[in-house]
């Protein structure tokens, strides 16, 4: 019999628990040793803890690298300084180094 594998919307749902389970959880799930327990022939099980494992190894590398560039995470100031260049204030420069320049490096 062939080893079954996860549906798509199985490892959408394990990787949702992976991503709201505390560090120490996610390290813990990262961090089993293969082979689970297979003798007991519920290979279903055996593949959602596979998965669940990986959605959890996953998690800790994004946790390492931070969130991405398009991850709107700003203090307000930021949003402020935002809201003004897109209103169309703010200082232009026609180089890099004239702004350079006028920030004195």
């Amino acid at each position: 019999m062939s080893a079954p594998h996860a549906s798509p919307n199985l490892e959408r749902f394990l990787e949702s628990i992976a991503r709201r389970l505390p560090h120490d959880a996610l390290e813990a799930l990262a961090s089993l040793r293969p082979p689970f327990d297979e003798a007991g022939g519920d290979e279903m099980a055996v593949e959602v803890a596979r998965v669940l494992q990986s959605k959890a190894k996953a998690a800790l590398e994004d946790e390492k690298s931070g969130p991405l560039p398009d991850d709107f995470q700003f203090n307000e100031e930021t949003w402020e300084a935002r809201r003004e260049l897109e209103a169309g204030g703010g200082t232009r420069y026609e180089s890099a180094e004239a702004m350079f320049k006028d920030l004195g490096l």
